[in-house]
């Protein structure tokens, strides 16, 4: 008769390890592929959050610089304000007629502080100070800030970066007497000298002309302090917005009033 063979047996650990699934069921990479979804949404978040801020940051050193560089320029350019290349002709001389007044002398603020004159003179300028090249200004208009040059005035702000929300420029005016270089003293009841023009216009501390630091009469010497506050705001993000304020001396003093 023949033999039956049966199969050789294994282990009983080696038939359990089969009956075991290798791999992941459907619901573990579910829950796995959620997880993974919610970091990346995290870290994307995140990482738009970081580059915002970075934006917004660049945008506000934009402004800063762009608005502080508008103030520099506008007090460095003030402060030139009543230059005359012709000084001697103010000095009195026996053998001469009278002293002739500095021309460039005024200094207009006008229009709520939002619009300011002067002058000054240049090479080869005229006597009289009534010259276009003489004559510059600044202005605020329409959320930009233009320069006053050759008689026409241009655009000195940038609007497709800054617009400009506030320009308040005041000139506040110091007076020192100068009766006692007169001949005759001044008598009581004579009105003070009348300061070159400044009419701020602005409410407190607008362009006045010195106040109760003017002299009861005689001439007198104004010494002017300028005061410029911006406040702009970038054009694509009204949250970045910088205010400055500047002040400075003008360097020429102006002369008011006259000896009795």
């Amino acid at each position: 008769m023949s033999a039956h063979r049966h199969p050789p047996l294994q282990p009983l650990a080696s038939r359990n390890a089969r009956g075991i699934s290798r791999g992941f069921t459907l619901v573990e990479l579910l829950v796995g592929l959620a997880i993974s979804l919610m970091l990346m949404a995290g870290a994307f978040t995140m990482a738009g959050l970081q580059v915002g801020a970075h934006h917004r940051l660049l945008l506000e050193l934009q402004v800063q610089q762009e608005l502080r560089a508008t103030a520099e320029l506008i007090l460095r350019d003030l402060r030139r304000a009543a230059f005359w290349d012709r000084p001697q002709e103010a000095l009195w001389q026996a053998d001469a007629p009278a002293p002739v007044r500095n021309p460039y002398a005024d200094l207009d603020v006008g229009e709520a502080g939002t619009h300011v004159t002067y002058s000054f003179s240049r090479d080869g300028s005229s006597a009289g100070g009534t010259g276009v090249r003489e004559v510059a200004g600044f202005r605020w208009s329409e959320g930009r800030i233009d320069q006053l040059v050759a008689g026409r005035y241009q655009p000195l702000t940038d609007p497709a970066l800054l617009r400009v929300r506030a320009f308040d420029l005041r000139v506040d005016s110091q007076a020192k007497s100068l009766g006692d270089a007169c001949a005759r003293a001044c008598s009581p009841g004579t009105p003070p000298p009348a300061p070159p023009p400044t009419d701020g216009g602005s409410g407190s501390g607008g362009g006045g002309g010195g106040g109760g630091d003017a002299p009861a009469c005689g001439p007198a010497i104004l010494t002017r302090m300028v005061e410029l506050v911006l406040d702009a705001e970038a054009v694509h993000d009204h949250r970045v917005r910088q205010q400055l304020t500047v002040r400075g001396l003008v360097r020429n003093d102006a002369l008011a009033g006259d000896c009795p």
